[in-house]
């Protein structure tokens, strides 16, 4: 599918203003540099820009994280990257809407994302996170975390997931504010509760399934979302051609894993 990145490219701004959402996050994976593909350091530069200009057009405003393959594919690097997109340098909140912040976490900030695909949740990471959601909570504030690598393990322990997930677990589960957590990487669609929070995967836009999540916080504290499917169905089905119908049905996920609604007990005691 990265033959036809610029036809998905050209796609996504046009499914997405319609929307009208309040923000849009990228939880990173912008390019497909760093590790994998080794990507020629032009046409690095070169991507970095199409997508730049791209997303230029969206109406609202977009926050987004670095993703391992956002780095430079010959020293790992997100200098490049960083001249055109904000990314944060360890952690960075911001009000995104009325009573809802979100964490965005750098969990590559002190690795190599070539060596450590996964990211690392350092202690600069840590005691942020705790900081930001305690003032979070004491001002009735909500808190979104995104960043790249799962922290919950799926069907093989440590497999995908961050170096340090069990400690970010911890933090999350002492952190009431805190109310979901967000990430991609594996490009699997994915949400479980754990404990009293939510945790959303979110499967990728350069194969199949080839979407995005749109998602509702309501104030009874109700989550809703929504998987969107890019409007290329051609091409959705040559990329499904790929791989088998139970790899596809694993990067799809069960229906609830893509279109639901759960009731989020932290959101509901924030937000009385």
């Amino acid at each position: 599918m990265l033959t036809q990145s610029k036809t998905v490219l050209d796609a996504i701004v046009p499914a997405v203003n319609p929307i009208k959402p309040e923000f849009i996050v990228h939880g990173g994976d912008f390019l497909c540099g760093g590790s994998s593909f080794d990507l020629p350091w032009t046409t690095y530069l070169q991507s970095i820009e199409d997508v730049a200009t791209t997303f230029a057009d969206f109406e609202a405003p977009m926050y987004c994280i670095p993703g391992n393959h956002d780095s430079d594919a010959q020293q790992g690097s997100f200098e490049a990257f960083a001249e055109r997109f904000d990314i944060p340098e360890t952690l960075t909140v911001v009000d995104a809407a009325p009573r809802l912040r979100l964490a965005l976490a750098n969990i590559y900030h002190q690795c190599d994302p070539i060596e450590d695909g996964s990211g690392v949740w350092t202690d600069t990471l840590d005691n942020a996170l705790r900081e930001e959601a305690e003032k979070a909570y004491e001002e009735g504030h909500a808190m979104l975390l995104f960043l790249h690598a799962w922290a919950l393990p799926s069907h093989e322990e440590g497999k995908g997931t961050l170096d340090g997930a069990d400690r970010l677990l911890k933090t999350v589960k002492e952190s009431p504010a805190i109310v979901a957590l967000f990430t991609g990487h594996r490009h699997t669609n994915r949400i479980r509760m754990y404990r009293d929070f939510l945790t959303v995967d979110t499967a990728c836009l350069i194969g199949f399934p080839m979407g995005f999540r749109e998602v509702q916080l309501r104030d009874n504290g109700y989550f809703e979302t929504r998987f969107h499917q890019l409007p290329l169905p051609a091409l959705i089905q040559e990329s499904y051609d790929k791989s088998s119908a139970e790899t596809n049905n694993g990067w799809n996920g069960e229906i609830h894993d893509r279109n639901t609604e759960i009731l989020l007990p932290r959101l509901r005691e924030i937000w009385r």
